[in-house]
């Protein structure tokens, strides 16, 4: 008997770490009951804000409370990571990564935890990056790791970006709970290049 709940509990943990993925390292702050909650400013919401066009969405300053946008920013003082397809960066060169209007980065350590996580399945991070489901299927993958990426004007994301899909929302929050935030392009000699192998 006591083997079978075992067997329950592991099945439901492991599962539940199918899901999602969360930020696990310990020098990434706050912890949970530091937490700045996000307020919208008299007028806003989160459904106004997304109502509008993508290209016209205001600066998240103009619609949240500033202490909110510090505390999310810190958890990316200790490195940025983001996946992009290696054909990409064939055709266009390793010069630069990124775009000209800013591309989505989440913390390093989560990208650790996530891609742990995952085990090489490729659903699961496309899930938990708020990919379309097989957008990256059949696809050569490279993760990018920027050490520093506060020299890259990391900020809170407007949704105006070009990877601003229909899954993103307001206050740097991807779909399962991973952070995000936007940096601009980054030359070569500060990141690093890894091959995935997702399937």
């Amino acid at each position: 008997m006591k083997v079978l709940w075992l067997l329950i509990v592991t099945l439901i943990v492991a599962n539940t770490q199918q899901d999602s993925c969360y930020e696990v390292d310990p020098k990434d702050p706050p912890r949970k009951k530091d937490k700045i909650s996000l307020i919208y400013h008299s007028g806003w919401t989160e459904e106004l804000v997304v109502a509008k066009p993508k290209g016209n969405r205001p600066q998240p300053q103009e619609y949240m409370n500033q202490e909110y946008i510090d505390q999310h920013l810190k958890y990316f003082r200790y490195g940025a990571s983001f996946i992009i397809t290696t054909a990409w960066l064939d055709n266009n060169g390793r010069e630069f990564v990124g775009n000209k209007n800013g591309i989505f980065v989440i913390p390093k350590s989560q990208m650790d935890q996530l891609l742990k996580t995952a085990n090489g399945n490729l659903s699961i991070v496309e899930r938990n990056l708020g990919v379309t489901p097989g957008g990256w299927q059949n696809r050569r993958l490279s993760r990018i790791d920027v050490p520093f990426p506060e020299k890259f004007g990391v900020r809170m994301p407007t949704g105006n970006e070009v990877g601003a899909n229909q899954y993103w929302r307001p206050g740097g929050v991807l779909p399962n709970g991973l952070l995000e935030a936007v940096i601009d392009m980054v030359p070569k000699s500060d990141y690093q290049e890894f091959q995935l192998n997702l399937q």
